[in-house]
């Protein structure tokens, strides 16, 4: 029934128009020629200007092309409107008179048609085919033909162009997602976007299984020099999967799609990370081909200082007579004692790993309607800890329940600890898509497919010495995992009356997960399987209730079949199938052609991941033990957003309100047995955020800008054994100066403010980044100093967490005292050649956006 049902939504689907308005002025793309936007207020009339703008040579559609309308009595501009993916364009409620249109695109040469007359007797002036000749000045060399701000406000997402900032040159993913805006990273990597960590991670709009496990490790493995702009999503519409709490995180890498060869190199040396790496492009006729590959090395050293209070009550009945002569038998008193333990653990560590990464895209026009792409790409590398550590445990009790003062602490246990962490990874992904365009403009059918994987090794091997330096006792775990994931993707757009689109989809996401054990090298019976499918279908709907206001509103229903498959006869094996239809709706209304405001309802769900549902019992440290939760289900979240934005001269403003309310909320529960902690995941949380972000982006004078980024949000969460709420921020910025001459200079720095947790709180951190570069061989290379953290040695984290008398009876307070010496320095050469013909703008490509399932965001599980 339930698939007849999905059968039906799709079918239904065609009957439904949708709203596909050609991009407002205010929703330009960097980079495209000003002068759509009207220059002055004009009286509104009844006319109607439509056209399509193609390429002249090869007839393909100029999408993003400037279409400005000028008054030829006064010689301003009266409206404009930038062409839509297929090249068309419309401009309504032209008044009478007599108009001059100009159509220009970078590349191309600017055409004219004067004499365009409205009037009572002809309102309606439609240009069928509008051709753009290419430009006769070809790029000889690399060159850069405009400057895009740091971050751009787009109309349903914001983008920051990593690639403008160069206090990334050198770094990593992880360095990158620090100063994007929305976004902020604990001090163990873990993403954050406005307060909730259920975040997806995209690679290039495709997902990818290396993301399955720890995104934090995964950060490491992407150095920030291959990273062309992240895009941040806030409310995904019915087209992408029904994501998480937050949002998309979509990171796009550098790639070329002109017509020759070009290619760049980076090389990177530095106190705390090194790394290469390289990328040719080459396009030639209809074939182009992308090839990325590099290394990255890092290495660290910290501290740590951790001090666990265990307290319970223990009841002790004894026979005692009550009076004289009574039978000592027949009476009992109950005595009750509060004991407590304290475990002091002090140590040092030193990390180190090495990834590397290859990528190789393909893509071909078979003919002008239809075309096909491929892609690989492969991900390695290993993370080494190894760690020294000096742990004490005392033990105390005292008469009375409920009295604080345990006397003197009495000395227990003493011992030596050394502790080698090791994790090696292998991921791939395979994707190859197909599109066929129909003669109508807008009218096109796209066939998605990708197989992603990703194969990782934990072992933990830990040693015990007495003060002698005598081997107490030896442990050696290991957990090998696997993540595979195939899917496969159908979308169909088809143009409806008045300048609407319909859009249907449908997806298909076939998951198998599987986890093997290995303690003190004996295969453990803890392993299992675990198999995911996602059946799903959209549909979306639109209309402009007039020319300032546009509503958006769409559908998707997804249908989860889930079976988990257990060694272990004790752990049963469980099968579970949901749906769920997951609406959205955006209305947006223009206050003026630089002013929108918009408004935003959405429902999510989110499935765990590896990361939360591996039950493999990872050993940390002598006191500390990591699993996951196969028997997890999925969270929903009810999301609400309300967004005002705005540009003017060099400064452009953002303003979002928001609130979401998760149910089901997946949290980690930590609970101390026998003086061992043990974290784990479950389902036990409601999750009320409310907050507002601030954005913004400025030029005072040509040669500097300044970026902010200022989020601040309440949280509630509320579980059946614990509950915390409470005030938190982030705020990051970044400044930059041309001084002339090829010499600029950046600063990029942070705060985040206390962490709240179910359980206790982490502390507040910041950090601050500073670079200078020098350009060198004609802009064809350049030399870069960078600096993390130049005027602080280390930084000190102090997270607290506490326990719960309902959830084991043994209360418990954990204080840990982190060192990371975190200043480093870094030299950057970088050097790009090639020769590069012009051949149209870029093609919009779609690709599979794989957003439902909730990442690993560290604490080792893997």
């Amino acid at each position: 029934m339930k698939k007849f049902l999905l059968l039906t939504l799709l079918s239904c689907a065609t009957t439904a128009p949708i709203w596909a308005q050609a991009p407002t002025p205010s929703a330009r793309p960097a980079g495209a020629p000003s002068g759509a936007a009207p220059a002055v207020a004009t009286p509104q009339g009844a006319g109607k200007i439509t056209g399509t703008v193609s390429d002249s040579s090869s007839s393909k559609p100029v999408e993003f092309a400037t279409i400005a309308l000028v008054n030829t009595a006064t010689g301003k501009t009266v409206d404009g409107t930038v062409t839509d993916e297929k090249g068309r364009f419309t401009l309504n409620k032209v008044a009478n008179g007599t108009y001059k249109l100009t159509i220009s695109f970078i590349g191309y040469d600017t055409k004219e048609l004067a004499q365009v007359t409205i009037s009572d007797n002809d309102r309606d002036h439609n240009f069928s085919k509008i051709e753009l000749s290419p430009s006769q000045t070809r790029l000889k060399e690399v060159t850069v033909t405009g400057e895009k701000p740091l971050i751009e406000d787009k109309v349903d997402r914001m983008v920051y162009n990593a690639e403008r900032d160069i206090t990334n040159t050198g770094g990593t993913a992880a360095d990158v997602m620090r100063k994007v805006p929305s976004i902020a990273l604990d001090q163990d990597g873990n993403i954050q976007m406005r307060g909730s960590g259920n975040v997806r991670v995209l690679i290039n709009g495709k997902p990818s299984t290396m993301m399955a496990g720890n995104v934090a490790d995964a950060l490491k493995q992407i150095p920030a020099d291959v990273i062309k702009n992240v895009e941040v999503i806030t409310s995904p519409s019915a087209k992408y999967d029904a994501e998480g709490t937050a949002g998309i995180i979509n990171i796009v890498t550098k790639k070329n799609s002109l017509q020759g060869i070009t290619g760049s190199t980076t090389l990177t040396v530095g106190t705390r990370a090194s790394n290469g790496n390289a990328n040719v492009s080459v396009k030639s006729g209809k074939l182009g081909v992308n090839l990325n590959a590099g290394t990255n090395v890092f290495y660290g050293k910290g501290e740590m200082n951790m001090n666990q209070m265990n307290q319970s009550t223990i009841k002790d009945r004894a026979n005692t007579p009550q009076n004289e002569g009574d039978n000592p038998s027949t009476t009992e008193i109950e005595t009750q004692y509060n004991t407590k333990s304290l475990i002091q653990q002090l140590g040092t560590n030193r990390a180190n790993g090495q990834f590397g990464f290859g990528q190789l895209g393909l893509e071909y026009e078979i003919d002008e309607k239809n075309s096909v792409s491929a892609g690989i790409r492969v991900n390695t590398g290993n993370f080494n800890m190894r760690a020294k550590q000096h742990a004490t445990a005392f033990s105390a009790n005292q008469v009375a329940a409920g009295s604080q003062d345990f006397g003197s602490d009495v000395l227990v246990n003493e011992y030596d600890l050394t502790m080698k962490n090791k994790n090696n990874r292998l991921s791939m992904d395979l994707n190859m898509d197909y599109t066929h365009l129909f003669k109508k403009p807008q009218q096109e059918f796209t066939f998605l497919t990708l197989f992603s994987k990703t194969d990782q090794d934990n072992e933990v091997f830990q040693t015990r010495y007495d003060l002698e330096g005598n081997t107490i006792s030896v442990t050696n775990n290991n957990n090998e995992g696997e993540n595979k994931e195939f899917t496969l993707q159908a979308d169909y757009a088809h143009p409806m009356p008045k300048n609407t689109l319909l859009e249907i989809g449908a997806k298909n996401i076939m998951r198998d997960v599987s986890s093997k054990s290995f303690y003190g090298g004996v295969s453990s019976n803890g392993d299992f399987s675990y198999d995911q499918d996602v059946q799903a279908a959209y549909l979306s709907y639109g209309f402009n209730i007039n020319k300032k206001t546009q509503v958006k509103f769409g559908g998707r229903y997804e249908l989860t079949n889930v079976a988990a498959d257990f060694v272990n006869e004790k752990q049963p094996d469980f099968k579970a199938d949901y749906d769920n239809f997951i609406p959205n709706v955006t209305v947006a209304y223009d206050l003026k052609p630089t002013m929108k405001v918009r408004a935003s309802f959405t429902q999510r769900i989110q499935r765990p991941q590896l990361f939360f549902l591996n039950p493999y019992r990872q050993q940390q440290g002598p006191n500390l033990v990591v699993f996951g939760n196969p028997e997890l289900d999925a969270e929903l979240t009810d999301s609400y957003e309300l967004n005002y934005s705005t540009f003017f001269k060099t400064t452009s403003l953002n303003v979002a309100a928001y609130m979401r309310v998760t149910d089901n909320a997946i949290e980690s529960v930590t609970d101390v047995i026998n003086d061992t902690t043990f974290l784990t995941f479950k389902n036990i949380a409601r999750n009320k955020t409310m907050g507002m972000s601030f954005s913004g982006s400025t030029k005072p004078i040509p040669a500097w800008n300044i970026n902010g980024n200022v989020n601040l949000y309440y949280v509630q969460l509320n579980a059946p054994f614990a509950s915390n709420d409470g005030f938190m921020y982030n705020i990051n910025v970044s400044s930059g100066y041309d001084f002339g001459k090829g010499i600029s200079a950046q600063f990029s720095g942070g705060f985040n403010a206390p962490r709240i947790a179910l359980q206790g709180q982490m502390s507040a951190f910041s950090y601050h980044n500073l670079s200078i570069r020098k350009e060198l061989f004609a802009k064809k290379g350049a030399l870069s100093l960078g600096m993390d953290n130049p005027f602080r040695r280390a930084l000190e984290f102090e997270n607290v967490q506490e326990g719960n008398s309902n959830t084991s009876g043994l209360p418990f307070s954990t204080r840990t005292i982190a060192t990371q010496y975190n200043r480093g320095f870094r030299l950057t050469f970088e050097y790009r050649f090639g020769k590069l013909q012009q051949q149209g703008p870029p093609k919009r490509k779609k690709s599979i956006r794989n957003d439902d399932a909730k990442q690993g965001d560290g604490g080792g599980v893997q």
